[in-house]
């Protein structure tokens, strides 16, 4: 997909949004420390489906 002026500007300005908030998160002992536990939390999550997709993946079709 081909990115125009605006879409580079757009993403340019997410980023910079995106950069300030993390600074914000941070700085902040409490959100930092909630963000922290969160990502566990999800990394926890993600690696139960990640092996549930493996066993999916391993399966052996049927012929026919």
């Amino acid at each position: 997909m081909v990115q125009t002026a605006d879409d580079k500007r757009w993403q340019a300005e997410n980023d910079a949004r995106t950069l300030m908030e993390s600074q914000v998160i941070s700085s902040d002992k409490r959100r930092l420390s909630a963000a922290v536990k969160a990502a566990k939390r999800m990394a926890k999550e993600k690696a139960a489906e990640s092996k549930a997709m493996d066993g999916v993946a391993k399966k052996k079709t049927k012929k026919g």
